[in-house]
């Protein structure tokens, strides 16, 4: 029972993590499919025959099954994945723990770096920590703080996020921190340990951009709002952020497009019919990828990249408005 409880929790874990990535060509394959089948048994002559709409008779059920998916996804997300986006990274079987080796990330509001061996997701730690202050926070030269062990909390209500470092060295009573250092760095009720304020997370000391792509909205916003994050990481979070605005308009105009080339008024057949359809959805599909790279590449701002794809699709549907059978 014990291998199997792992395997079913490894897995349901990782199903999360794929049906968030999957959902939207899971949409475009299901309406597709939905729409074939519907022409194919004949069941929309008959409501043409009484002068109903085309779109009247499938906007509406498409829609709804479109918005049921959305949501579900959105709930996934929101409530599952907020806090589940190192299991993206979780070795298979065992009861290790994930090790991940540190990349060294600034904390650009206090200009701390944070650095350590490895770094555990799963308990928000990080094993031989070593956060190096500047000489703003710690007096008139840099200093290297070490400790056994390094925990991350979030912020709760009035306190704020940070770390906790266990077994500091140099010793708290011997570092000279300026008025801006106590700001930064609080010492403890245990005199060998120190609580050093940062937004700078787990996720982002490893495989920064693989995490956060899983974080809830309200954490995405409080990232980009956050002074510690640098210039070039808020880009790529404003990007996730008008994205996930984009892709439920993107899945309704799916149903708009697919409708009329799949119930064309002269149709050539349903096989190349539905090739047509799928090579469009598709284009649609790689355009949500596609335009990922061009913030990165300074080719676009994030928000004129995310908005993007419908500025094509949207013309490209009122034009295949006309040729729908009716």
């Amino acid at each position: 029972m014990g291998i199997a409880a792992r395997i079913v929790q490894y897995y349901s874990r990782q199903g999360m993590l794929i049906f968030d990535t999957a959902s939207i060509p899971l949409i475009a394959i299901s309406i597709l499919t939905a729409i074939l089948l519907l022409k194919k048994n004949g069941q929309v002559k008959p409501f043409l025959s009484a002068g109903i709409p085309t779109y009247r008779i499938l906007t509406p059920a498409l829609l709804l099954g479109v918005s049921v998916m959305m949501c579900v996804k959105i709930v996934n997300r929101e409530v599952f994945l907020s806090n589940a986006g190192h299991y993206q990274h979780a070795s298979r079987g065992g009861n290790e723990k994930t090790l991940h080796l540190v990349v060294p990330k600034y904390d650009h509001g206090s200009q701390i770096l944070i650095d350590g061996w490895a770094v555990i997701p799963e308990e928000k730690r990080i094993e031989k920590a070593a956060f190096l202050l500047p000489p703003d926070i710690a007096g008139n030269d840099m200093i290297n703080l070490k400790a056994s062990d390094a925990k991350y909390f979030a912020p709760h209500k009035k306190r704020p996020g940070g770390w906790l470092l266990k077994n500091v060295q140099p010793e708290p009573e011997t570092i000279p921190l300026t008025q801006k250092g106590k700001e930064y760095i609080r010492r403890t009720k245990q005199s060998a340990n120190l609580f050093v304020v940062s937004d700078v997370g787990p996720d982002l000391i490893y495989k920064a951009k693989g995490s956060s792509q899983f974080l809830s909205t309200s954490q995405l916003i409080s990232r980009i709002n956050s002074p510690a994050i640098d210039a070039n990481s808020a880009r790529g979070l404003e990007f996730d952020l008008h994205m996930r605005l984009v892709e439920p308009l993107l899945a309704g105009m799916m149903i708009v497009i697919a409708i009329p080339i799949i119930l064309e008024r002269e149709s050539r057949g349903m096989i190349l019919s539905a090739g047509k359809c799928g090579f469009w959805l598709f284009m649609i599909l790689a355009s949500i990828y596609v335009v990922r790279f061009l913030p990165s590449l300074q080719i676009s701002e994030p928000v004129q990249a995310a908005w993007l794809p419908l500025f094509f699709v949207v013309p490209f549907a009122v034009w295949m408005l006309d040729s729908v059978e009716t």
